[in-house]
């Protein structure tokens, strides 16, 4: 589609798109409980670094992005005949995830244990990775999660570089947008928890419970715009549009609890802070 556009109009309405989706993968529940995870258990071991996991988690899953939107494009008509089934499949494997994220937190909630917002994907990482304390396991990670094709965000990218038609370069651009979408985010997300957990205890037990719930009710939110979408709904707004509401819906929440992080004093140590929090590891 890049390659081919006529104009230049034409070739920043779908760059915007494209990165209007990364801003929504970055805002994927997952996304936010690795690097809620990872942000608290490094915060005590290299703090300033600790604030950059989203970005080194996004920077290990723009490897895969990269990779796999430059086979589509180089594959185009190849798999395009299949591209209808991939979608599919993506969509419901997206909702299953959506609402198994959704009832992890609430679960949390009703148990009164807040801390670090739970994901699907986290869980079924390596005990190693799971438990890691270095920002730099952000960046495997992030790898590790780049190998599935489980939202709609990443879904409708990979069938955008498919139809381009245009070869590597084409589907690499495509690739690299969302990429750079998904890193605003993802960046945003470890800032704000990095900012939190130097939060007096109970302070923070609060502001998490905000969080939690907040990523609560947008898998809830796009678990169910999706699954109506998968039975014959069609939505009178376009999904772009959608996109952009849930983003900044999300940056919103993001700005409301940094500003009021920021109002309130800070505790004397952010490791007891934060280790005043129960922090599930998942499964071993």
């Amino acid at each position: 589609m890049i390659g081919h556009a006529g104009t230049h109009a034409t070739f920043w309405v779908v760059a915007f798109s494209v990165f209007v989706l990364g801003l929504r993968h970055g805002a994927d529940p997952d996304h936010l409980a690795a690097i809620d995870n990872l942000t608290r258990n490094s915060l005590g071991v290299r703090a300033r670094l600790s604030r950059f996991v989203g970005t080194l988690f996004a920077g290990g899953h723009s490897i895969m992005v990269l990779a796999i939107a430059a086979l589509a494009g180089l594959l185009g008509s190849r798999i395009a005949m299949h591209g209808a089934l991939l979608e599919s499949i993506g969509t419901w494997v997206s909702i299953v995830t959506l609402f198994v994220i959704a009832a992890l937190n609430l679960r949390q909630l009703g148990l009164n244990r807040v801390g670090a917002v739970a994901g699907f994907k986290n869980a079924m990482l390596p005990r190693a990775l799971r438990m890691a304390t270095s920002p730099l396991a952000a960046i495997p990670i992030g790898l590790l999660f780049g190998l599935g094709f489980d939202t709609s965000s990443q879904v409708a990218t990979y069938a955008l570089a498919l139809t381009s038609g245009a070869g590597v370069v084409p589907g690499l651009l495509i690739g690299l947008v969302f990429s750079l979408g998904m890193t605003v985010t993802d960046t945003l997300d470890s800032i704000l928890v990095h900012k939190l957990c130097t939060r007096q205890p109970l302070e923070l037990v609060r502001a998490t419970r905000v969080w939690i719930i907040a990523v609560t009710t947008l898998a809830l939110v796009v678990g169910s715009y999706e699954l109506a979408q998968a039975l014959g709904w069609r939505s009178p707004v376009p999904d772009l549009t959608v996109s952009v509401l849930l983003v900044g819906s999300l940056f919103l929440i993001f700005a409301w609890t940094f500003t009021w992080s920021a109002r309130s004093p800070g505790g004397p140590d952010h490791r007891a802070a934060v280790s005043t929090l129960t922090v599930s590891p998942g499964p071993k």
